[in-house]
Formats: C-alpha cells, sequence, structure tokens
C-alpha cells in the first residue's frame, strides 16, 4: 500500500467529524526529544489523513489526563484498511528527557523518531517474511543496514501482508555523519504560493512566519525521495497529500492547523460510495481543481444508513 504524505500510510475512509477541537496539543520532533513521556498507547481505526489519526490520538490522550503527543508510528494492519497508530503522552510538567541510551544491533543503531526525522538517510533496507517479534524485526533490519555500510536505521513503516503473520518492513538508513535535514519551522504551516501565504508574508513579522519557506522540507514528514519510496511517493516536498490529475494538475491537502489561517473562497459537497480515501481525495481534487483551486481541506465526512458518503471541503487557492 502506498504511503500517504508523513503519509506514512494511505488509509481507508474515516467517519469521524474531523472538525472535533483538540485538547491535548502535538509536538514538534524538537519538543518531543527534550521531554520524556509517562505513558505510550496504541490507537487502531480508519483515518482519511495523518491529521485524523492525530485527532484519535488527542482525544485518547486527553482522557488520560495528557497536554501532548507526539506520534511515533504509523503501520497498516493487514488489508483490513486499519492503521495502528503509535503515540508518547506528555504531562504539562513532562520531565526532561535523560540520556538516552540507544539500542546496537550488529553494530547499527536505532534511532528513535524525533532524531531520525531530523536527519537526511542516505538509502532505505527492506524486509519480508515472518518476524514474531520486535527484536526479530530488528535484528533483520540491522543485518540489513550493516550490509549497506549504515551506521544507524529508523523503522518507518511495518506493513502486515497477510493473517499468516508475515510482514514487510522498511527503515531509513543512515551515514555516521548523516546530515541535518532543512525543515520547516514548527509554526510554519501555510503554502507560500497561496493567497493566504502571499497575504501573511506582505504583513509581515510573526504573521510572517507562519508561512512554509520554499525549499525546505516538512518537519513532520520523512523524505520520501530516498531509496523504496522514490518511485511511490504521493505526498510533496511540503508534506502534503497530492493528488495528481489525469491532465498533470496538483491539487494538494492542507491539514486542520494551515486551513485555520486560510480563508477559503468557495465551499463543495458532494456524495457517494467511495472504496477508500485516495478515490475521495481524488474526487474532491477534480472538483477543487474545476473551480481554480490549489489546495483543499475536508471538513467533514458523513455517511448514511445506506453507505452513502457526503464530502464538504473548503477550496483555496
Amino acid at each position: 500500500m502506498k504511503l500517504k504524505t508523513s503519509v506514512i500510510a494511505a488509509a481507508m475512509l474515516s467517519l469521524t467529524n474531523i472538525t472535533v477541537a483538540q485538547a491535548a496539543q502535538e509536538l514538534t520532533p524538537e519538543q518531543a526529544a527534550e521531554l520524556k513521556p509517562f505513558e505510550r498507547i496504541t490507537v487502531i481505526g480508519r483515518f482519511n489523513a495523518i491529521y485524523e489519526a492525530a485527532d484519535a490520538v488527542s482525544r485518547r490522550a486527553d482522557k488520560v489526563g495528557a497536554d501532548s503527543f507526539y506520534i511515533q508510528g504509523l503501520d497498516d494492519i493487514s488489508d483490513s484498511g486499519n492503521m495502528s497508530v503509535t503515540a508518547d503522552l506528555y504531562h504539562k510538567d513532562a520531565p526532561k528527557a535523560e540520556e538516552e541510551s540507544y539500542r546496537v544491533f550488529h553494530g547499527v543503531t536505532e534511532l528513535p523518531k524525533p532524531e531520525a526525522i531530523l536527519l537526511q538517510p542516505f538509502d532505505t533496507v527492506s524486509i519480508r517474511g515472518y518476524f514474531p517479534t520486535t527484536p526479530d524485526i530488528n535484528d533483520a533490519i540491522a543485518k540489513a543496514a550493516a550490509k549497506k555500510g549504515a551506521a544507524s536505521f529508523f523503522i518507518v513503516r511495518n506493513v502486515s501482508t497477510n493473517d499468516g503473520g508475515n510482514q514487510e518492513v522498511t527503515a531509513y538508513i543512515y551515514k555516521k555523519d548523516a546530515p541535518k535535514r532543512a525543515i520547516q519551522a514548527p509554526e510554519a504551516v501555510v503554502p507560500y504560493d497561496s493567497d493566504a501565504g502571499r497575504a501573511l508574508i506582505a504583513e509581515g513579522g510573526v504573521a510572517a512566519n507562519k508561512v512554509e519557506k520554499p525549499g525546505l522540507a516538512s518537519n513532520t514528514d520523512f523524505d520520501r525521495s530516498v531509496g523504496a519510496f522514490a518511485d511511490t511517493q504521493t505526498s510533496s516536498a511540503s508534506g502534503r497529500y497530492t493528488v495528481t490529475l489525469p491532465d498533470g494538475t496538483e491539487i494538494q491537502e492542507v491539514n486542520k492547523a494551515a486551513a485555520a489561517l486560510m480563508d477559503p473562497f468557495d465551499t463543495i459537497t458532494f456524495s457517494g460510495y467511495f472504496v477508500n480515501s485516495p478515490e475521495i481525495s481524488y474526487q474532491v481534487a477534480k472538483r477543487a481543481a474545476a473551480k481554480g483551486a490549489k489546495y483543499y481541506h475536508i471538513t467533514n465526512e458523513w455517511q448514511s444508513d445506506g453507505g452513502t458518503v457526503t464530502i464538504t471541503a473548503d477550496l483555496f487557492k
């Protein structure tokens, strides 16, 4: 299954309302690296986009009194359409993270996500087969990474391929002197080539800091131009999910944080039967392009008892 934006995976349709406000806030990689979580949770469900998974984690975090969270990984669960989302939870007064002793397998170090996302990988390695435990996976990945001369690795995808327990696992691998990635600031969420982006830049000051800078990578997604992902990329360099229409037009989906800072010029609503989330995204993008939009944000998804799904989305230039 192709990855979506971060995604780390394109999952099937979520029937939740994505406009629910979050209380527990998502941390940046830099913030998470400095704090010690009090609990790690796993949320399973059908998510149409990364921000929907974040909404679900935030709601679970609220129930246990967490003030913030950081998503460590998203994995497909066989062909069910469900995703397993793993996240660390933090209190407002979370203690500083202790100096971490990283695990080493066959001379190759396993990196935590907050550190891995800041570094530039030089390749990927993939393994396929039956791995009964996580140490078995780490052992096999590390062997493959060592053969390519890697100093460290981070597992970015773990897909259960069938009910027999087989898995397909992919990891980024890094050199000892891996360079830092040039990534966006945490508050930079508005596309620079959008009407809203140009307006904020013209305003200057703090407002301009909310606009993405050209040439910088997403601060929430890995580099998908490397190794196994080079030919299957479904997100732009910004990390936004991108739909390419038959005529070559590209329409991008903006997340809730960006949409809150952008004024839609139009809103669309339509209904139909949709097999999966890529089909929904395609149908939204097709209608967005017809109205001259470059970006969209799905504000509501509702399914009737008969199975028809109604989609509402804001459109932006």
